[in-house]
């Protein structure tokens, strides 16, 4: 979680350096690097992290609100994101009217939303049944063919061999 959340901007490193897109961001106050996180990195939880009481389409256009995006141009692509993931039908549901397959296809709509270069999955497949993991680990994949780049933590073996590179980290070190 370290590594995730230097790399998501969240920790900065205490030593060395981290350039994203080439930019050093060192020395980025934490309003800089909100922004830059907003603009540049999709989050995807383990615990999905849905606001119980908001509908899936709300709980999608979340990031474009904090970027600044008008409301009919956020919700405009908030819908055509979830149709995307097969979710345009649930747009009104909220979290609880949902499998936890779904919530998690909920949570990489919500991720996608300010078009990022990367997006960072925090065993996205974690609480899921071994079909609804597949299903998320194949969208993840598509969006990499897209050109998005895609992390993903994860302890489960099957699910890193999924990957195009593994890297492997054992007490903090990385190892081969």
């Amino acid at each position: 979680s370290t590594l995730m959340n230097i790399l998501g901007l969240l920790d900065t490193p205490t030593s060395g350096s981290y350039i994203l897109n080439g930019t050093p961001i060192e020395n980025f106050d934490e309003d800089e690097l909100s922004n830059l996180r907003s603009k540049s990195i999709g989050f995807v939880f383990q615990s999905f992290n849905l606001l119980t009481r908001s509908t899936t389409l709300e709980n999608v256009v979340l990031p474009s609100i904090y970027a600044g995006v008008k409301k009919a141009e956020r919700e405009k692509r908030g819908i055509e994101i979830l149709t995307k993931l097969g979710l345009g039908d649930r747009a009104y549901n909220r979290p609880n009217q949902l499998s936890g397959g779904q919530q998690q296809r909920v949570a990489i709509a919500r991720s996608l939303m300010n078009d990022p270069e990367f997006i960072l999955a925090d065993e996205p497949t974690g609480n899921l049944d071994t079909k609804s993991g597949n299903d998320v680990m194949q969208i993840l994949k598509d969006l990499n063919k897209q050109g998005k780049t895609i992390v993903v933590i994860t302890h489960e073996a099957d699910i890193a061999h999924q990957a195009k590179k593994i890297i492997k980290i054992t007490d903090g070190v990385i190892s081969k």
